[in-house]
């Protein structure tokens, strides 16, 4: 791979992300390799930059698309688990969609980014005294990269960040509360 190659996918990918339009803007159809998949990870979290050792269990289920070798979409089912102290207490889940672009870098090895929105769903406890369903949504990030055994099954490694932002006025309660999750996991997928 020539430097000039290196530097026309990373530019195809910037101007992808910068406008927005990475689907209508899909490079080189002749080298595209377009396939949907599903798939599982399990993982676990931090939040607010916690110690990865107290972590927690985080699971998902996604099925994404790619458009070719450079563009993709991805939906998935989080379950990240439940956290809790002396006052508080919180069981997240949440459903994303994504926007990802890939970094091909050999036929069995890519790196991937992903941005896109999380809709969660917080079942929050307060001093055991106070009990409520809080939901929202937020946007969220994260890195990746994919081994492919063949073209059906391929393993990911990923880390993302999700932030959750609660209120007083959401919750009723006297507390402003912003919350970084990260979720360091593994995956496998199963392309069709």
């Amino acid at each position: 791979m020539t430097i000039l190659n290196v530097r026309k996918k990373t530019g195809h990918l910037a101007l992808a992300f910068t406008l927005g339009t990475g689907v209508f803007l899909a490079v080189n159809p002749a080298c595209a390799d377009p396939g949907v998949y599903i798939g599982a990870g399990y993982g676990i979290s931090r939040v607010d930059n916690a110690d990865f050792s107290d972590n927690k269990a985080v699971m998902k289920a996604f099925v994404g698309g790619k458009f070719n070798d450079y563009i993709g979409i991805e939906g998935a089912i989080n379950d990240f688990g439940e956290v809790e102290n002396a006052v508080y207490s919180s069981s997240l889940k949440g459903n994303s969609a994504a926007l990802l672009g890939y970094l091909p870098l050999t036929e069995s090895f890519d790196l991937y980014i992903k941005g896109g929105q999380l809709w969660w769903s917080d079942k929050v406890t307060v001093l055991n005294t106070y009990e409520d369903t809080i939901k929202g949504n937020e946007l969220f990030y994260g890195l990746g990269a994919n081994f492919h055994f063949n073209k059906m099954i391929s393993m990911r490694a990923e880390i993302e960040r999700y932030k959750v932002e609660l209120n007083a006025e959401e919750i009723g309660v006297n507390i402003d509360n912003s919350t970084d999750v990260d979720v360091a996991s593994l995956g496998i997928a199963f392309g069709y």
